[in-house]
């Protein structure tokens, strides 16, 4: 293999893996949320993983040779990118119908529905199109009698004079860019409106990557239409800028949806250590508040193990009312106002120091007169109380609940 390919190897063969492992990664997300834009990722990166580890010239030539047709890996690359830019406008379509919605205080299951209800929607339209594409190309490329030989970095270059071959590149780019730029459009329009900075960040670079791998596109029409023009030196434009666009934009897109993943997976061990310290310290008081059956050691196990803290922790909290003080509650949401919190916060913080003063009151056999007969948050409502008590358990061994029992009588 010529030396002047390795490069070119190394490069598509890390970016194709790591598209594998965050294809692997969002398909697990899927299998356990069963989100349709994650589902529509795994299929965005799978594909366009397989599209860059056909295109290194090592596997392009291996695939040629195994089928015994000329450059065919072209076609196989130009395909898999293809239906990654299908997914790509489909996932655009999606979010762009939630953005147009402004958003729901819906339960989970009801946004679920309504988004697998727009992507039906998207999918009668997009589907459509990129079959049509991908039946032109297809025609297209096995009309045409190519000269023996491989050609993994200059094809086009190579054959763009042939009308047939400059009508399959033109039609691959077309569907080719109407994906990529949609993307890039969205994601930088949407990321200018998010206010949480996890989502900004992912979509800001989701935009900036789409934009280099866009590029990769106009690289190559300039190239192909340079060649029919009878231009010399475009070999380079598309031969060398243009997969190096193509490289860098997957990489700072792959880092944009891994930098959200892993963000997004920390926060969650961060909210369920929070909900493991409350659920500790409130059932270590009844220890038969805990269901022994073993749950799975698994993302999934995770949120299920979740549900069932929650449900122990209200059994807890319920169980230390007669030792809970109005008057505790009552400087919780003096300090609280103090503070400026907001309502979900003074609700929390005075959970915290009502079961603080209520474990102290119990280990000290002191029953408050009168007990408080309204435990703060208990009225939470269910698709809010997961949340309600992961910020109980951030404020129990904080300084402001260390604040309201100082000032407690």
């Amino acid at each position: 293999m010529p030396s002047k390919e390795t490069a070119y190897d190394l490069a598509y063969t890390v970016v194709g893996l790591s598209l594998y492992l965050l294809a692997l990664y969002k398909g697990r997300a899927w299998l356990s949320e069963r989100i349709p834009s994650l589902l529509l990722m795994t299929g965005a990166a799978l594909s366009a993983g397989s599209g860059f580890l056909v295109a290194a010239p090592h596997n392009y030539r291996l695939i040629d040779q195994l089928a015994g047709i000329s450059n065919l890996a072209t076609y196989v690359v130009y395909s898999a990118i293809t239906v990654c830019c299908a997914f790509y406008l489909l996932i655009v379509m999606l979010w762009k119908g939630a953005s147009a919605n402004g958003g729901s205080s819906a339960t989970s299951e009801v946004r679920r529905q309504a988004e697998i209800d727009r992507l039906r929607r998207a999918a009668r339209w997009v589907a459509p199109l990129y079959a049509v594409i991908l039946l032109l190309m297809t025609a297209l490329f096995f009309t045409v009698e190519l000269p023996t030989g491989e050609r993994p970095l200059d094809f086009d270059t190579t054959y763009a004079e042939q009308p047939t071959i400059t009508a399959f590149l033109m039609i691959y780019q077309a569907g080719y860019g109407l994906g990529i730029w949609s993307m890039a459009y969205f994601a930088w329009r949407h990321s200018r409106r998010m206010t949480d900075r996890l989502l900004r960040t992912s979509l800001t670079c989701t935009a900036i990557g789409c934009v280099f791998v866009a590029m990769y596109g106009v690289l190559k029409i300039i190239a192909i239409v340079g060649v029919n023009a009878g231009l010399p030196s475009m070999e380079p434009i598309s031969n060398t800028l243009a997969p190096a666009a193509a490289s860098v934009g997957g990489d700072i897109v792959l880092y944009g949806w891994v930098y959200s993943a892993l963000k997004a997976r920390r926060h969650r061990n961060q909210e369920f250590h929070a909900l493991e310290i409350l659920w500790r310290t409130v059932t270590r008081i009844d220890p038969g508040l805990i269901l022994k059956n073993r749950v799975p050691r698994s993302e999934w196990g995770q949120q299920v193990m979740a549900v069932r803290r929650a449900g122990e922790i209200r059994d807890g909290q319920l169980s230390l009312r007669p030792w809970v003080s109005p008057d505790v509650v009552d400087t919780a949401r003096r300090i609280a106002e103090d503070e400026d919190l907001r309502p979900s916060q003074r609700e929390a913080l005075a959970a915290a120091a009502a079961l603080r003063a209520a474990l102290r009151a119990r280990e000290e056999g002191t029953v408050p007169s009168p007990a408080c007969d309204h435990l703060p948050g208990i009225e939470v409502p269910p698709h809010a109380e997961r949340q309600h008590l992961i910020m109980v358990g951030k404020y129990l061994h904080s300084a402001l609940v260390d604040k309201v029992l100082a000032a407690s009588p």
